[in-house]
């Protein structure tokens, strides 16, 4: 009973017109506000995706660069560089005869 007496005494302090007016300001002020932040959130999520699209992009280069450092053509050329030769002859040791034994 308290409460809804001072709700009447404020009414009839400030008047209904008055009344409306603050609402209404209160309610522009908040748009604004939430106008404001739904724009700095909408520039923040368009330069995530120019960097998703540029990582995307990065992503793809280094797979086709792993690829050709990864292909049999690449790892002999280099080897060849290297200094790895193709044997001339291969030699089999069998398991039962003994290369170097200690005495």
């Amino acid at each position: 009973m308290r409460k809804l007496n001072f709700v009447k005494k404020t009414l009839n302090l400030l008047g209904k017109r008055e009344l409306i007016w603050s609402i209404l300001g209160i309610f522009i002020v908040v748009q604004v506000f939430f106008a404001i932040e739904m724009g700095n959130l909408g520039s923040k999520l368009v330069s995530l995706e120019v960097r998703e699209e540029e990582l995307s992009r990065q992503n793809s280069e280094l797979s086709g660069e792993i690829v050709k450092s990864t292909s049999l053509s690449t790892i002999e050329n280099l080897s060849e560089k290297l200094g790895f030769i193709k044997p001339q002859r291969i030699v089999y040791i069998d398991s039962e005869s003994t290369v170097a034994k200690a005495q």
